[in-house]
C-alpha cells in the first residue's frame, strides 16, 4: 500500500500531505483515522512541537511497517529540532527523503505560510525512485526534552470569549481530551486545534512573556531537504 499520512493542527501539514498525495496519486490519510499497519511507500507529514516529535507520530511509528519512509517535518521558523534522525534512529531506519519546511508559526497570526511547492519536487522524483539515505543529526537545544508540554501550557494560554455558544466542537476535535465547553485541562499541548476548528471564533490565545520574547528572536525560512 502507498499513501500520504498526515497530523495536522491548524491546516498546514495537510496542505503540503496534500500537494505529496496530489503529486504522487496517493491516498491523503488523516493520521488520527484508522490508518494501515503496512506500507510500501508512505510519505508522512507532521509539525514540530517543541523541537520534539509529536507523541501521536511517535504511536503511528511504533505500530506500522513501512518499507520505504519519506518524512516530512514543518517548523514554524523558528527551530526544526532533530526529529527526522530521531525518527531514524529510534522507530524506521528505512529512509528514502526527508525535509524541514518552514511555514506560519501557529502562535503568530502575521507570519506567511509555505507555498513554494515547486521547491519539493526533489522529494517527489525521489519517492518515485527509492533509495535509503542516512539522515544527519542536527542541533536541538537540550532543554527541548525537560517538560515540554509543561511549558507550552505555562507559556500560552487558552481561554473562551462570551461568543462562545457552548457548541463544544473543540472538545469534539481535540486529539487528547484536552478541553470541554472552551476550558483546557492538564492535557492540553497548546497545538490550537481547537482554535482553529472554533466555528465562532470564541478561543482567544495570549502569550505569556517569556513566550513573546522567544517569539521574537530572529526566524529562519530556511527549508532542508534531504534526498
Amino acid at each position: 500500500m502507498n499513501a500520504v499520512v498526515f497530523y495536522s493542527n491548524t491546516g498546514q501539514s495537510k496542505a503540503i500531505a496534500t500537494f505529496f498525495a496530489n503529486q504522487l496519486g496517493y491516498p491523503l490519510a488523516d493520521m488520527e483515522t484508522k490508518c494501515a499497519e503496512h506500507y510500501h511507500n508512505l510519505v508522512l507529514v507532521f509539525p514540530v512541537h517543541c523541537q520534539n516529535i509529536p507523541d501521536i507520530v511517535k504511536t503511528f511509528l511504533k505500530n506500522v511497517f513501512v518499507e520505504n519512509l519519506t518524512v516530512i517535518a514543518t517548523y514554524g521558523k523558528m527551530c526544526c529540532g532533530n526529529v527526522l534522525y530521531e525518527i531514524q534512529k529510534s522507530y524506521q531506519k528505512n529512509v528514502v527523503a526527508g525535509a524541514y519546511i518552514p511555514t506560519k508559526h501557529a502562535y503568530i497570526d502575521r507570519d506567511d505560510v509555505f507555498c513554494d511547492f515547486d521547491t519539493l519536487r526533489p522529494i517527489v522524483e525521489k519517492v518515485n525512485a527509492p533509495s535509503y539515505i542516512q539522515l544527519p543529526k542536527l542541533d536541538k537545544n537540550p532543554l527541548a526534552d525537560v517538560f515540554p508540554k509543561l511549558r507550552s501550557r505555562l507559556g500560552l494560554t487558552i481561554r473562551k470569549s462570551a461568543n462562545c455558544n457552548g457548541c463544544n466542537l473543540c472538545a469534539e476535535r481535540c486529539s487528547f481530551g484536552a478541553i470541554s465547553s472552551g476550558i483546557t485541562n492538564r492535557r492540553c499541548i497548546r497545538c490550537l486545534k481547537c482554535v482553529e476548528s472554533c466555528p465562532r471564533r470564541a478561543l482567544k490565545i495570549k502569550s505569556g512573556l517569556p513566550l513573546k520574547l522567544y517569539l521574537r528572536k530572529k526566524k529562519t525560512n530556511k527549508l532542508i531537504i534531504y534526498v
